[in-house]
């Protein structure tokens, strides 16, 4: 009984780091993402395995160090990608289109959103994950 315990636990360990290797729950702050998002929504977002499509939401690392002039509150960002690399940049960006191995992100609500417009285009390797759904 004990052995078939100790397998159980196991099992339920390795299901559990696989869940997180593949899954991140989300949580967004701010305005930036309404209407799609409102501050505190919580997402679940799979881990990202190949470059984001134009429409995805993403969470990223966000580039600018806590606590700096214009960062957000927190080490990643949610936003959605407006062009992918070799994209047409969105309008107000100031490049034709996006570099090799860059996305292009804004916020749903754009006057109150941290994005591309101040950041600059987000190397992929800072994708983290894309949203699939809010949990309810």
């Amino acid at each position: 009984m004990l052995v078939a315990g100790v397998a159980v636990l196991a099992v339920a360990g390795a299901v559990t780091l696989w869940i997180r290797a593949a899954v991140l729950v989300a949580v967004v702050r701010g305005p930036s993402m309404r209407p799609t998002y409102a501050d505190g929504d919580r997402l679940v977002a799979r881990r990202r395995r190949s470059v984001p499509r134009r429409g995805d939401v993403v969470v990223f690392r966000n580039p600018l160090p806590h606590g700096v002039p214009g960062s957000s509150d927190g080490p990643l960002l949610i936003k959605r990608v407006a062009a992918g690399p070799a994209e047409k940049a969105p309008d107000g960006m100031g490049t034709a289109v996006v570099p090799a191995g860059h996305v292009a992100v804004l916020g749903d609500n754009p006057a109150q959103s941290l994005d591309s417009r101040q950041l600059g285009f987000i190397p992929v390797e800072n994708v983290i994950a894309t949203v699939v759904r809010r949990l309810r």
